[in-house]
């Protein structure tokens, strides 16, 4: 396999390919040498700036941590040279491109998954768990909050005029919804802020909220990306779902509490190594993907579960601009 994008996730894509017994990591792919190089030293394979090079190249799957508006480009590539796909969420910020991308993998007969990697978080495997047994009945309300503090637009990332926390955070939020549910959805009605990161020269929306109609369950989804720096954890997660028999209620918040030089609540989204393995929930994600392509077995996560966040997001977006509830089927048509 090989990873295509050396940055924060591209790291996690490495780290959690080059520990795995079923992979051989073979190269490194990023458009900035030095940090493809310095990746490539640290797992112990090839690099290269050139797409060309890895698609002529023997590896037999990618994964892609492109920034969330540069996917079309690394997914084609790879799928036309007969590669099989693993994505980072967004899909695409484009519905037509995520059309495009799926058309070309069904061509090609190759695996394409887009790694929204809560699925495989424990706790919300325990919603669905729990979902799934009936204890909580048919889904009727719900509330969906992923929020990061303003550090990641204004310092962690170097694109955040080109996405927003539409596109960061709302893929994580509204697929793992619509997985718990079993429920499409079928109308968005959108409100959304832009003042704060505008006047700091980023044009991404500071707060978004979306109310999504499902076929029988309604859902407030929330992000934010102006949450203060002093917040506890870089991330703001939370998620509530009452049904028809019972209810539950998931808080990433505290967690574990570390109080030193300032009272801080460690981001769960990091890896920890221990008895000499690698272990993280999105690493997981990223193995089921390279246990598929062994096995020939379906991704978990397929090209239309992205297909249709990106449409949520897109509805949403366009609820924004128009200020009226937009249909589902205004956007998939």
């Amino acid at each position: 396999m090989a990873a295509i994008g050396a940055g924060i996730w591209g790291e996690n894509h490495a780290m959690a390919l080059s520990t795995y017994p079923t992979v051989e990591l073979a190269w490194i792919c990023d458009l900035n040498a030095e940090r493809a190089k310095r990746l490539a030293d640290k797992v112990g394979c090839r690099w290269t700036t050139e797409l060309a090079e890895l698609a002529a190249s023997d590896v037999v799957a990618v994964g892609i941590a492109t920034p969330d508006h540069a996917h079309k480009g690394p997914c084609l590539a790879m799928i036309e040279a007969g590669k099989h796909v693993l994505v980072e969420k967004p899909l695409t910020t484009d519905l037509a491109e995520a059309r495009t991308i799926i058309a070309a993998a069904e061509r090609a007969g190759v695996k394409l998954m887009v790694d929204f990697q809560l699925r495989w978080h424990p706790h919300y495997m325990g919603v669905k768990a729990a979902m799934e047994s009936g204890e909580l009945g048919e889904g009727v309300m719900g509330y969906a909050r992923l929020s990061d503090t303003i550090h990641v637009p204004t310092e962690m990332l170097a694109w955040g005029s080109a996405s927003g926390p539409e596109w960061f955070l709302f893929p994580h939020m509204m697929d793992v919804t619509r997985w718990i549910l079993g429920e499409e959805p079928v109308e968005v009605f959108a409100r959304g802020s832009k003042r704060v990161l505008k006047s700091m020269g980023i044009d991404a929306w500071d707060a978004v909220q979306a109310l999504v109609q499902f076929e029988r369950s309604f859902v407030t989804f929330e992000t934010s990306w102006i949450v203060p720096a002093s917040w506890p954890s870089v991330v703001d997660n939370r998620f509530t779902l009452y049904g028809t028999k019972g209810c539950l209620e998931l808080a990433s918040a505290p967690g574990l509490v570390i109080a030193a030089e300032r009272y801080r609540s460690p981001f769960s989204s990091h890896a920890i190594t221990r008895y000499g393995k690698p272990f993280a929930h999105f690493y997981e994600s990223i193995r089921h993907f390279a246990d598929c392509v062994a096995q020939d077995q379906e991704p978990q996560a397929s090209g239309h579960d992205g297909l249709m966040a990106t449409a949520m997001i897109q509805a949403t977006l366009r609820s924004l601009d128009e200020g009226r509830g937009v249909k589902m089927a205004e956007v998939l048509t």
